[in-house]
């Protein structure tokens, strides 16, 4: 089935339905305006503070905040000066 829609700010939903297996979005938009880093699905951001980086860790599929990092296959290369 695949459906075509609009939803507008009063928050209805127009549409027509044919009978199809998949639902595809062609056309999305976000207002980020009040979107957070920590809002993503993939990022914990429960340990952010002042001076926090930002780390990705394997075994949970995730971005984590943290100030200290701890990760043997981490090399930070500082270049030359």
């Amino acid at each position: 089935m695949s459906i075509k829609a609009k939803v507008r700010s009063t928050g209805k939903l127009k549409g027509k339905a044919h009978s199809q297996q998949e639902i595809v979005a062609t056309t999305m938009k976000i207002q980020a305006g009040g979107l957070r880093l920590g809002d993503l699905a993939d990022v914990d951001s429960t340990l952010q503070a002042d001076g926090s980086m930002m780390i990705y860790d394997e075994a949970s599929g995730t971005y984590k905040i943290t100030t200290q990092i701890e990760n043997e296959n981490l090399f930070i290369i500082g270049g030359t000066y």
